[in-house]
This record gives C-alpha cells, sequence and structure tokens, in this order.
C-alpha cells in the first residue's frame, strides 16, 4: 500500500506529464506522508473508540456491581426489622434512612417499608401491659421516644427522608403520578 499506491497516484495527478525524477520522488513521499498521517489517526480514532467503549463496560459493570451492593444492604435491613432486639431492628432503620439518603431510587421503597413498619410496631392505641386506658387523653400518653425507640427512629427517618422529596405532603408517588 506505501509503496505502489503512492506512484499510481502521482502518476495519475500528472497525467503524463513529464518532470524531473526528484520533483516526482518528492511529490511520491508527500503522498507516502499523508497516507501514514491518514493511517495514524485512523489508529488514534479506533484506540480512543475502544477506550471509550472499555470505559462504558467498565462503568456498567460497576454500576451493577454497585446495585447489588445497595440490594444486599437492602435486604439485610428489612431482615433487621423483624428481629426480637430492639437495637438490631434499630441498626436496620438506621440502614435503611442511610440507603434512602444514598439511593433516590430506592426511597420511597424505604418511605412505605418505614411506614409499615410504624403502623405494626405502633398502633393506635398503644397496646399492652403498660398501655394508656382508652379514656386518656392523647397529651397524657408517653411521647415516643420513652415509649418505643425503633418507633422514634422511624418516625425521624420519614421526616427527613420526606424533605428529600421532590413533592412531599403533595399525593406524589410512583404509582399516582400517571393519575
Amino acid at each position: 500500500m506505501f509503496v505502489v499506491l503512492p506512484g499510481v497516484v502521482v502518476d495519475h495527478d500528472l497525467a503524463g506529464a513529464s518532470v524531473a525524477a526528484q520533483d516526482r520522488l518528492k511529490a511520491v513521499n508527500d503522498v507516502r506522508t499523508t497516507l501514514l498521517q491518514v493511517v495514524g489517526g485512523l489508529i488514534v480514532l479506533f484506540g480512543a473508540y475502544a477506550t471509550w467503549r472499555q470505559l462504558r463496560v467498565s462503568q456498567d459493570g460497576l454500576r451493577a456491581t454497585q446495585e447489588g451492593y445497595v440490594t444486599d444492604r437492602f435486604s439485610r435491613a428489612v431482615d433487621q426489622l423483624g428481629s426480637d432486639k430492639l437495637d438490631v431492628r434499630i441498626g436496620g432503620l438506621h440502614a435503611l434512612w442511610r440507603i434512602a439518603e444514598q439511593s433516590p431510587r430506592d426511597r420511597e421503597a424505604i418511605i412505605s417499608i418505614q411506614a409499615a413498619y410504624l403502623r405494626t410496631h405502633l398502633p393506635w392505641r398503644p397496646a399492652g401491659p403498660e398501655s394508656p386506658a382508652a379514656d386518656v387523653p392523647i397529651n397524657d400518653i408517653a411521647p415516643l421516644e420513652t415509649r418505643a425507640a425503633d418507633a422514634q427512629v422511624a418516625l425521624t427517618a420519614l421526616g427527613v427522608l420526606c424533605r428529600h422529596r421532590a413533592v412531599c405532603g403533595r399525593g406524589h408517588t410512583p404509582a399516582s403520578s400517571d393519575s
């Protein structure tokens, strides 16, 4: 390609005109230089494309790994909510809270989970041996932080997470956004 093609190109351009051998040799070398520059440019472009493609593949792999890690953390945190130990449940609620702050994609699900946790673990009227009588005014009932530490964590997390939402308190959820 670099031996024969430059001579053919120069001969075609000269169209049978006579030129000095030195001028013809310079023209052939100029065509070779141009061909080398084109080939070098194509190699650089191909290298840039291959590097970009490899970067994209690496980013996709990293994203998949991160998603798997978040899913694993999410599952472990939800499992902790079912524990009989208060400190384990509190740890699970804090883990969910942290995941929700770091992963907007999971925020709505975590808000729903924490709300469901409160509905099942903090029924109104409080039940149990230390629960107030049905006729006790609400202001006379012990505050949540003294009654149920895990419920207080869930309520605090819900308050903070609702501030992170784009539209909080206006009925906007992923399911209702199609309405």
